[in-house]
């Protein structure tokens, strides 16, 4: 190597150590900054208060739209999802709960993924009790595989109040392994404008939505009185099913990132 090749080699890592300081100043002003504001809102003494779905997925679109170069997508969306749930602990301590129910390495892989190292994980034996937790605590999340148990969604609204609030994987094609899943997280304080509003209930059979047109069926199946227990999505303007019966509301989603955004 020249001598003005290894010049240029030292003028090339002192840039990047001065990114990554800049990097590190700003994520420890972004720290002092939600100092303040938990004081102006107090919300640690708020559970759950913290979470703003919305704003979450607007940021992570608004990423995707302007990024560019060689950097990978995903490392991108990774970081700032660990920055924004590290700095949401901070404002309201939350446990992410899981079921030992499936491929539990993927789903633990996606969940860190999507909230990163700091926030604390919680097994559990299955869905209801790990639902059962999270009513009472009224400070946690869950990720649950869409096929990870039969008819996991029956739990959903209710008493309890739990109801979806993002859909996984974020980016809709990524090289990282995924499975079709969503965060499930307790009533909050505010209406959430979601993409797609979801509802549970029971159907006949199988195929009761096969000629339904106002939205999405997300999934079917039986429970353990062999009732077919429905999961839909609607978007604005969608009609829920006539033959769906006792429907309730159980939160809803945004839209994930098509490659493309």
């Amino acid at each position: 190597m020249t001598a003005n090749n290894l010049q240029r080699l030292t003028e090339l890592r002192a840039k990047i150590d001065a990114v990554d300081e800049s990097v590190h100043n700003l994520l420890m002003q972004r720290a002092s900054v939600i100092d303040e504001l938990i004081k102006v809102k107090g919300a640690a003494t708020q559970k759950g208060a913290a979470f703003h779905p919305g704003r979450e997925a607007s940021m992570m679109v608004q990423f995707a739209k302007r990024h560019g170069g060689s950097l990978p997508l995903e490392m991108i969306i990774h970081i700032w999802r660990d920055i924004i749930s590290t700095f949401t602990y901070l404002q309201a301590n939350y446990t992410v709960h899981l079921s030992d129910v499936g491929d539990t390495n993927l789903l633990r892989d996606m969940a860190r993924f999507q909230f990163g190292f700091t926030v604390p994980f919680q097994n559990h034996d299955s869905i209801k009790q790990a639902f059962g937790v999270m009513a009472e605590t009224g400070n946690a999340l869950a990720v649950i595989a869409v096929e990870g148990e039969k008819c996991w969604w029956q739990y959903l609204g209710g008493k309890n109040g739990l109801g979806l609030m993002a859909r996984l994987p974020v980016l809709v094609e990524t090289k990282l392994p995924s499975v079709d899943a969503f965060v499930v997280a307790p009533p909050t304080t505010e209406a959430i404008p979601f993409d797609w509003r979801t509802y549970a209930g029971f159907v006949e059979s199988t195929d009761a939505l096969n000629d339904w047109t106002g939205g999405k069926v997300i999934a079917i199946d039986t429970d353990e009185q062999g009732r077919y227990q429905a999961l839909i999505a609607i978007a604005d303007g969608g009609a829920a099913p006539k033959s769906m019966l006792d429907i309730r509301a159980v939160g809803g989603y945004f839209e994930q990132i098509e490659p493309a955004a």
